[in-house]
């Protein structure tokens, strides 16, 4: 009976047969490296070379095609010139996939860029899915594959996953990884990352494995299906991410108060906690976080409880866990008498707990602090800080049988350990690591990592799940709407809007008492007036019929063909909601502090659309001057008809696929409701028939299997 098909990841991960396109037995040759790595594969592993001499006494075949039977993974590490013909002959073969580890593709300009095109287009012709090109390779330690040109075999087995773009960073990460106990079940190198996107990466990972997945990347080109999958993954495993370098796509002028302020950093940030990944601002950084929700479960609230020998260290590592907003709360007295019935008399309990000097006791009382404080209810994590003579095998290994006895009677707090002491002392820390608790080198390093883990526990607020775009184009021509076009495409989806008249500065007509009620405001409407307040294009508080005349004359001379919009005037806190459509997540709304000084205050949080109710109000909660919308000594506003503005301009943009921006600003909000008195819609003719970024298991129309 033959052996089910694999799909292209399993192939590229666990494949039954490798052919090595380009193996060596020449010292020093990247041909020569990877075959020394892959002969230690359980599978079969065949050369092929343009000799067709034997590799270190393997035969070795001159062609694929001259390879018997099926192949599974084809890696290939020849000139690039010579890559698409290895790839349109690994087709024919039936394999599933190619690692390609030779460069000389798009990083090297634009005639590499068209080499990678075809390669592109032959691979899809051929189906078969691309690793690569120009990338490190892949790892898997559990299958002991090492398809990569480090050196190093795989690392014992682990279970924390990485998906980097950069080849010789990630083999720097796994280096330090190495160095501080940490290992690594896949890791994958993307290079150029041609054909297999990061979504792909993540649904596959996610389906395998059980550890933290991290990715350490440069762009997130398929971003918007990314974050989707990911919002499905994150209650389940930590999904970690590290961005670098800036996106050039969909970079252009910012006219409206949303682009300007929507920049793409904060794009990325706010796609990211939406869907529940933790951004770190380093590799370092990532790793630790991904050492942090390893083998322990994430903390359950923001109380920590710190034991030390050094008070000074307790008191700097207290102050940096407060800026992650993590409790070094005062423990009970019921508590501290506990501890204190068997510290020294010079020790506090107060939390931090600190131990003092007695280092002959240091390996009874250690464990006996983190097994009370473990079990006390008053703390939802313990940070043991050993430095000097407690970073030391004895102490170690009694607090390692300490977390033993802990789990073993279903007491699952997680335990962490910052370690102050020499990196070569690190050895005798070994123990901690074999019971899953984390060490992280000093102060800083422990707090950040500690704050990516209490955030990632208190995760987890319902996410509003993405549904297809309709599309509902109007037909419209590119540019900035009028009013009455904006209008028409705002009210279907319940923003409201304030009362209001709109007419040619030639055929002005002072609106009668019962077509408008008064004050009024009158506008002047203009391509070239983009904010209207900056050059005196809004006249508030009209109220008799020759003010309003001789102030909609004075605005008419703005500019040529300037339009007037008259409006009844109306009160309250001004607040921006807008949107933008991201080149690569898509619609993405935002609410704020506005007025004319929103850039200025740059008080704004923002979400991938759609958003549910929870969502919107708690961006609305996140703001820094919350407290002006919320309340205090005055009433506050309607939050929930404010957060209803938020999802509107959410629907719109899903259902609206030719809208590019929405200007919502000001939107005065009051305790009984909010108006919009100020609307701007940007459109674009540009095809977006089908919005949605293909889905897991997808790749422009293709799918992993054939």
């Amino acid at each position: 009976m033959l052996d089910p098909p694999l799909t292209a990841l399993d192939a590229v991960f666990q494949p039954r047969r490798i052919v090595l396109v380009g193996a060596s037995d020449r010292p020093g040759s990247a041909g020569a490296v990877l075959w020394e790595n892959l002969s230690a594969y359980a599978g079969e592993v065949l050369p092929v070379t343009r000799s067709g001499l034997p590799v270190a006494g393997v035969r070795s075949y001159r062609s694929l095609l001259d390879v018997p039977g099926i192949v599974d993974l084809v890696v290939i590490v020849v000139p690039a010139g010579e890559v698409i013909d290895v790839v349109r002959e690994a087709g024919v073969k039936g394999a599933e996939a190619c690692v390609v580890i030779s460069s000389g593709f798009a990083e090297t300009g634009p005639a590499g860029a068209r080499l990678q095109q075809e390669l592109n287009e032959v691979a899809r012709s051929s189906g078969v899915r691309i690793i690569g090109p120009n990338c490190l390779g892949v790892q898997h330690s559990a299958a002991g594959l090492n398809a990569s040109l480090t050196r190093a075999g795989p690392a014992r087995p682990g279970t924390i996953s990485m998906v980097t773009q950069s080849g010789a960073y990630g083999m720097a990460m796994q280096t330090l990884a190495a160095d501080e106990g940490m290992s690594f079940d896949k890791l994958i190198a993307s290079g150029n990352r041609v054909d297999v996107t990061d979504t792909e990466m993540l649904a596959h990972l996610s389906r395998d494995g059980s550890g933290p997945l991290c990715f350490f990347l440069e762009s997130l080109p398929d971003g918007r299906s990314f974050v989707e999958l990911a919002r499905q993954v994150t209650p389940l495993r930590p999904v970690i991410l590290c961005r670098t370098g800036s996106s050039s796509a969909g970079q252009r002028a910012a006219l409206s108060h949303s682009a300007s302020l929507a920049g793409r950093p904060r794009i990325w940030s706010a796609a990211f906690a939406q869907a529940g990944i933790i951004q770190t601002r380093s590799g370092l950084e990532m790793l630790d976080a991904a050492r942090a929700l390893d083998a322990q479960p994430a903390p359950r609230g923001k109380r920590t409880g710190i034991v030390t020998n050094s008070g000074g260290v307790g008191v700097e590592l207290t102050d940096l866990l407060a800026l992650e907003e993590i409790d070094v709360p005062l423990l009970s007295q019921t508590l501290r008498a506990s501890l204190e019935s068997f510290l020294p008399p010079l020790a506090s309990g107060a939390n931090p707990v600190d131990l003092t000097t007695v280092w002959k006791r240091f390996p009874e009382l250690y464990p006996a602090v983190i097994d009370v404080l473990a079990r006390s209810g008053e703390v939802d994590s313990v940070v043991t800080v050993l430095l000097q003579r407690s970073a030391t095998s004895p102490v170690t290994e009694a607090i390692a049988d300490a977390v033993r006895r802990l789990r073993g009677e279903g007491v699952s707090i997680p335990i962490y350990a910052c370690w102050v002491g020499s990196r070569d002392s690190l050895a005798q820390a070994a123990p901690l690591r074999d019971v899953g608790v984390p060490i992280f080198e000093w102060p800083e390093r422990a707090a950040r990592a500690i704050g990516h883990a209490v955030r990632h526990g208190l995760s987890g607020q319902p996410r509003a799940q993405s549904t297809e775009p309709v599309t509902a184009n109007a037909g419209i021509c590119d540019g900035w709407l009028d009013a009455a076009d904006a209008a028409a495409v705002l009210t279907p989806f319940g923003v409201p809007l304030v009362r209001w008249v709109a007419c040619d500065a030639t055929k002005w007509a002072v609106p009668d008492a019962e077509e408008l009620h008064r004050p009024i405001v009158l506008k002047a409407v203009h391509p070239e007036l983009q904010h209207k307040s900056d050059v005196g294009a809004v006249v508030l508080g009209l109220a008799e019929d020759d003010e309003i005349e001789a102030a909609a004359q004075r605005l008419a001379k703005l500019r040529n063909g300037v339009t007037l919009l008259c409006q009844e005037q109306e009160t309250g806190i001004e607040v921006i909601v807008g949107g933008i459509r991201d080149a690569e997540f898509g619609p993405v709304v935002l609410v704020g502090l506005g007025g004319v000084d929103v850039e200025a205050t740059d008080d704004i949080q923002l979400a991938l659309a759609p958003v549910t109710t929870t969502e919107a109000v708690a961006m609305i909660e996140r703001l820094r001057g919350a407290s002006t919308l919320l309340g205090g000594r005055r009433p506050g506003v309607a939050v929930g008809e404010l957060a209803h503005v938020v999802q509107a301009l959410g629907a719109l943009l899903l259902s609206r696929t030719d809208v590019e921006e929405i200007d919502l600003n000001p939107v005065l909000a009051r305790p009984d409701g909010c108006t919009v008195v100020d609307w701007r819609i940007r459109v674009s003719s540009s095809s977006r028939e089908d919005e949605r970024q293909p889905g897991p298991g997808e790749s422009a129309g293709r799918v992993w299997s054939r």
